[in-house]
């Protein structure tokens, strides 16, 4: 499995997963905080004002779930 974080912009990073759109990282001023957007769902999840330990949690939680199923 190949995860890919492609920076659009400083506050925008598309996440793709297998070469598949999994969603989209936005940093949240308010929050001060990176915010995922997954596409599967109609919820965002939020992670840390890193955006290298956002991706390292995201990395590892979608090998978590792969390796569950």
């Amino acid at each position: 499995m190949t995860i890919k974080f492609n920076e659009l912009d400083a506050k925008n990073v598309e996440v793709m997963v297998n070469d598949d759109n999994y969603g989209e990282l936005k940093f949240d001023e308010d929050q001060n905080s990176w915010v995922l957007w997954p596409n599967t769902i109609d919820d965002a999840v939020t992670y840390f004002e890193s955006l290298d330990e956002t991706k390292e949690a995201i990395i590892d939680e979608i090998n978590d779930f792969v390796e569950e199923d």
